[in-house]
């Protein structure tokens, strides 16, 4: 991942002759992060609360929250990644216009990947969860999808601000 940053980084600061010497380059409209990537982002924070308070209340006990904030958090991973696919579809711009392109999607299409991963691990652990294979004691499985999930939430962040937010400065 840090690939990823790096390469946009490195085109969004020494922009090449070949793509005008600007960034973004001329012709490529660039999403509005005061849109639907802060909306993405909001959906990925709240599910990293979601995710914590189902964690404390499994850690006190309480199945029946531990459940339902669970059900939270993979609907907001589900909802996230709908919203993703929407943002891909309306872009004006794709994987095969340039550098831009190539950085931007490689970036939040290997994320929206790692969405996908951390809510079918999340939906494993719900099923676990509903069988009974958790206690407050023993719930490793649970533990290592919550840190995969804040990973993801984690990343994100980095991703919003410098392609959405850094990204989009040139063009506004």
């Amino acid at each position: 991942m840090f690939l990823f940053f790096g390469l946009f980084f490195h085109a969004s600061l020494a922009p090449a002759i070949q793509i005008g010497g600007i960034w973004p380059p001329h012709g490529i409209g660039v999403f509005s992060p005061w849109g639907v990537p802060l909306l993405n982002t909001y959906l990925l924070l709240f599910s990293g609360v979601t995710v914590t308070a189902a964690h404390y209340a499994l850690l006190s006990g309480d199945f029946e929250i531990t459940a339902i904030t669970l059900i939270f958090t993979i609907f907001f991973g589900l909802i996230f990644t709908i919203i993703q696919g929407l943002e891909y579809y309306n872009a004006s711009f794709t994987i095969a216009d340039g550098i831009y392109g190539s950085t931007f999607y490689l970036s939040t299409g290997f994320h929206g990947f790692h969405v996908i991963i951390g809510t079918l691990f999340l939906i494993v652990c719900f099923i676990r969860l509903l069988l009974g294979h958790f206690t407050k004691q023993h719930h490793v499985a649970f533990e290592c999808a919550i840190w995969y999930w804040h990973f993801v939430d984690v990343v994100w962040i980095f991703l919003f601000i410098s392609l959405y937010w850094w990204g989009s400065l040139g063009s506004l």
